[in-house]
């Protein structure tokens, strides 16, 4: 039988604030959302402060400042970096995995690997994760992945940094001490049926019958039954192929001009198109949409869309936006006032899947060695270094992030100076 473990970066966002400001170490910290508006990371100081997730921080504006919390608009842009390297140390250790989210992935061990090893492999590589990247981690280790789950917030409740969940003797206690929507897979939404139940904690989940769990909660609730008692369901599984990208986001103010529109939306499909070029695909379809500010009267906002097919499947950003562009005409209103923008590139394939066609246009080969050259650019001289026209250069629509920091790892400029 082989073992899972779970490394989930602790309280990440706000540790990536913290790894290049050693002075954050013990203070509170929470982390913004676009345009500055709720709160979407905590540090264990703010969580003790009851901050909640979700909360607008205009409601908290005050306390954070009486209380000394350090607030920081969201930097995604260092934030996916760092986890891109805590990922790396991960994949280089060997062993089939899984990236779960930004802040977390499961590892497998193959048969043959004892408990006691596993643990130890989870130890260096937690290690090497703090000394190479700075992020602390915390580690769950089981048979299964909801167990490796379920030990990870143990050991994150205990501060041990690794919990390891293989022994079948001391899982009745642990489980017992678990709330039954904190079984990874059950949520808010099965809490209230499986409460009326009876069902409380995963002790009382893992001891129903499992005939009985199918016909309640379905083909998913056994699986995490027979997850709870060591049986593996859920194998590693392999990152699927994307089949849409989308970029948007809010403007930091109200957005009237058809001219503005067009440098967002044009900034937003070349942010856009970088994605698709990673994950090596092509589009056949766009769709825009703009969300109008809330209306005084009806108190709503209202939306609009427009899809196109592209002429052929590319990943040509001046050709994107020049489609996006004309959607945008169609879609405009001069007596409107617009809060949000973006833009969803469907009909992803792969070069591989994208079939000959005699009365179609194709993609010029000088086209996709351009997008090359400007990735490369803006690789190795900083994001942005070389730019098109069609995004402009004041930006005035672009969101609040009064509070943000600087890029560290991704731009020359903002690199840590260190005196000695």
């Amino acid at each position: 039988m082989g073992y899972f473990a779970i490394f989930d970066c602790n309280n990440f966002y706000a540790s990536c604030e913290r790894l290049f400001n050693p002075s954050l170490e013990n203070r509170p910290i929470v982390v913004l959302s676009n345009n500055d508006g709720c709160v979407i990371a905590r540090s264990q100081e703010a969580k003790q402060l009851k901050i909640q997730m979700g909360q607008p921080y205009y409601q908290i504006k005050d306390f954070c400042a009486f209380h000394r919390v350090s607030v920081f608009s969201s930097n995604y842009t260092l934030y996916g970096d760092l986890s891109h390297r805590v990922m790396e140390i991960l994949k280089e250790s060997g062993f089939d995995m899984e990236v779960y989210s930004i802040d977390e992935a499961f590892i497998q061990f193959p048969i043959g690997i004892s408990p006691e090893e596993a643990e130890s492999i989870c130890l260096k590589l937690r290690e090497k994760i703090k000394k190479w990247v700075g992020i602390p981690t915390a580690v769950g280790l089981a048979p299964t992945k909801t167990l490796a789950k379920a030990a990870n917030e143990r050991a994150k409740k205990l501060g041990s940094g690794l919990f390891n969940l293989c022994c079948p003797i001391i899982r009745p206690a642990i489980l017992d001490t678990l709330p039954v929507e904190d079984i990874w897979g059950v949520g808010r939404g099965n809490k209230n049926r499986l409460n009326r139940q009876g069902v409380y904690t995963a002790r009382q989940f893992h001891d129903q019958d499992p005939l009985c769990i199918r016909n309640f909660l379905g083909v998913t609730g056994e699986r995490m039954l027979w997850e709870l008692r060591g049986i593996s369901c859920l194998p590693i599984e392999e990152i699927p192929l994307k089949q849409s990208i989308t970029c948007s986001r809010s403007f930091g103010k109200k957005v009237t001009q058809v001219e503005e529109l067009a440098e967002a939306l044009s900034t937003f499909v070349n942010t856009a198109c970088i994605r698709l070029r990673e994950n090596k695909s092509f589009a056949q379809g766009l769709c825009i949409f703009l969300e109008s500010s809330i209306h005084s009267k009806s108190l709503q906002s209202r939306y609009y869309s427009q899809g196109i097919d592209l002429p052929y499947a590319t990943q040509d950003t001046p050709l994107i936006i020049s489609q996006a562009k004309h959607c945008l005409r169609r879609l405009y209103q001069k007596n409107e006032s617009y809060r949000k923008c973006g833009v969803i590139l469907l009909d992803l394939v792969q070069k591989a899947g994208i079939a000959d066609d005699l009365f179609k246009e194709k993609s010029p080969p000088k086209r996709s060695q351009l997008m090359d050259v400007y990735d490369a650019i803006n690789e190795r001289h900083g994001k942005g270094s070389v730019f098109l026209g069609a995004m402009g250069t004041k930006n005035t629509w672009k969101a609040r992030s009064e509070k943000r920091s600087r890029h560290y790892t991704t731009r020359w400029s903002d690199l840590a100076i260190v005196r000695s």
